[in-house]
C-alpha cells in the first residue's frame, strides 16, 4: 500500500486537532489573533475550496456543479457564514472539503504538473501550491491548541522540510509589506539542525538566500521555535530564540513579511 503523501499526511493531523476541540472550545480563543476556532477552521475549510476552485479554473476542468468561491470576496463571505455554522456541520465540512482539495492537487500534479495557478499573491506552479495547503494545515492545526487545551506535536518531518520552505515563500509575502519599498535584512539560523539564511528586502522586493552573512538583526534558536516566530505565532522568548540586534525591528518582523 502506497504511503500517504506529506499533503495528506499534514491533512490528517490537522483534523486530528479539529476533531479533539471540546464542545466548549469552537468558542476560544486561539493563537490566531483574534480568532476562535471556529473562525480558523472556517478559514482552512474556505480556503480549501477557494484553491479547489482555481486549480479546476487553471486546469480547464468543469465544476461539476460543485458550490465553490467565484472569487476572493465570495470566499470571504463564505467565511464569515461558516463561521457561525454549528460545530458538528463545521468539522464535517473541514473533513469533507480538505479530502477533496487533497485529491484535486494530487490529480493535477500527476496530470498537469506544468499548471500555473493564480492564487491571493500571484500565479504560481503546482509544486508550490501544494506546499500552500500543506503549511496551512500544519499552522491552522497549531492555531487551534489552546482552544484544545492540550499540545499536538505536529508531524516530526514538517519542521526540516517547513522552515527552510516558509523562509522562500516570504519574498511572496513581502509584496503585502506595509514596509514594502523600505530596506531591511534577516538573519535566521537553526541551532538544533542545518539551517542558515538571510532574508533580505529592499526596492520593493524580497529574496532569500542559504548561508551566513551580515544583517540588520539575527534570530537564533531550535527549527520549531524559528518557525512559529517567522509565523508570527509568539515572540521570541516564548520560543527559544535569541534576537540580535534591533529588538523593534525583530517585533515588527510580520509587518515585513504579512500571514498565512
Amino acid at each position: 500500500m502506497e504511503a500517504p503523501s506529506r499533503l495528506a499526511q499534514a491533512r490528517s493531523w490537522y483534523l486530528q486537532a479539529v476533531d479533539a476541540i471540546p464542545p466548549d472550545g469552537w468558542t476560544k480563543g486561539t493563537l490566531c489573533e483574534g480568532w476562535t476556532a471556529s473562525n480558523v477552521v472556517a478559514h482552512v475549510t474556505t480556503g480549501d475550496q477557494l484553491f479547489r476552485a482555481l486549480i479546476f479554473d487553471a486546469t480547464g476542468r468543469d465544476r461539476a456543479g460543485e458550490d465553490l468561491p467565484v472569487d476572493f470576496a465570495d470566499r470571504q463571505r463564505r467565511f464569515q457564514a461558516l463561521s457561525n455554522w454549528e460545530p458538528a456541520k463545521l468539522k464535517e465540512a473541514a473533513h469533507a472539503e480538505s479530502k477533496q482539495t487533497v485529491a484535486a492537487i494530487a490529480e493535477a500534479a500527476e496530470k498537469a504538473p506544468q499548471t500555473i495557478v493564480s492564487v491571493p499573491f500571484g500565479r504560481v506552479p503546482m509544486p508550490v501550491v501544494q506546499s500552500l495547503r500543506l503549511n496551512e494545515y500544519v499552522i491552522h492545526g497549531h492555531d487551534l491548541m489552546p482552544s484544545i487545551g492540550l499540545s499536538i506535536p505536529i508531524p516530526d518531518w514538517f519542521i526540516d522540510r517547513g522552515l527552510g520552505d516558509s523562509i522562500t515563500l516570504m519574498s511572496r509575502l513581502h509584496q503585502r509589506s506595509p514596509h514594502k519599498g523600505e530596506s531591511a535584512s534577516f538573519h535566521i539560523h537553526r541551532t538544533d539542525g542545518e539551517g542558515e539564511w538571510i532574508l533580505r528586502a529592499q526596492e520593493g522586493q524580497a529574496a532569500s538566500e542559504s548561508g551566513h552573512g551580515k544583517a540588520d538583526i539575527a534570530l537564533r534558536g531550535p527549527g520549531e521555535g524559528l518557525y512559529w516566530v517567522l509565523m508570527g505565532r509568539g515572540r521570541p522568548e516564548d520560543y527559544g530564540v535569541e534576537v540580535h540586534g534591533d529588538p523593534a525591528l525583530a517585533a515588527a518582523f510580520k509587518e515585513w513579511f504579512p500571514g498565512p
